[in-house]
């Protein structure tokens, strides 16, 4: 795992989520739930299913409103700032938000167009590129493997060159050499100078790429925490 970088003073977070709640009906599901990442930092929030964990990155992702609390995107207000704070953030969710009758590089180059970015083609052919799709990029999407659509779910979400990635349960059903690429992927975005935040209910691969753990049980973030600390089953 990689050092957690050090802040500087007064340096803004690139995540600040503070005193978050969330209920559906009479359950409740996140109880005062805060925490900080730093620009470079990426943070695994691991439970077990039904834990509130796809809650909370869509609460954070601004695809779902909080009870109460707050979230701020690089010092933006989520909810008072919306459109500005959510164009930093990138999101690799169960969905792949991709389009199955378009090839991978119109699949690209469509969402480049509804981000607004100048010279697409040059970013386009760059994640193409990084993402190992350069031979697939006039394969439809419908037709790609599991892993490869991932990869094509991943250049999506980094397409704007957001600040931070959330990525909801990222290595569900992906085969060894795909998750390898994935964290290969995570680790450059964070080298770049990313905020990565994963959540799963399967800990050890994003532990590789994740040097902050936080545990989501009972409503509450046990955050903070060591993997060699802590007994994990016990929460599953």
């Amino acid at each position: 795992m990689t050092e957690k970088p050090q802040k500087n003073p007064g340096q803004t977070p690139a995540l600040n989520v503070a005193g978050v709640c969330k209920s559906f009906a009479n359950r409740a599901v996140l109880d005062n739930v805060s925490f900080q990442l730093f620009s470079g930092q990426a943070l695994c929030i691991f439970g077990a299913n039904a834990a509130g964990k796809t809650t909370l990155i869509r609460i954070i992702a601004g695809l779902m409103p909080p009870d109460d609390g707050t979230i701020e995107i690089c010092g933006l207000n989520l909810c008072s700032q919306n459109p500005q704070a959510k164009k930093m953030l990138g999101f690799i969710s169960h969905k792949t938000m991709t389009y199955p009758h378009l090839t991978v590089e119109e699949n690209l180059r469509f969402f480049a167009r509804l981000y607004g970015l100048n010279k697409s083609n040059t970013r386009v052919e760059e994640l193409l590129d990084k993402t190992g799709l350069i031979l697939y990029c006039y394969d439809l999407a419908s037709a790609l493997s599991r892993g490869m659509t991932q990869r094509l779910t991943i250049a999506r979400a980094m397409l704007h060159r957001p600040a931070i990635l959330l990525a909801d349960e990222p290595f569900t059903a992906l085969d060894a050499p795909a998750c390898e690429n994935l964290l290969a992927l995570l680790q450059q975005f964070r080298n770049e100078g990313g905020a990565v935040v994963i959540t799963t209910n399967n800990v050890s691969p994003s532990l590789r790429c994740c040097e902050k753990l936080a545990v989501l049980n009972n409503r509450k973030l046990f955050s903070d925490i060591k993997a060699d600390q802590i007994n994990l089953e016990k929460f599953c």
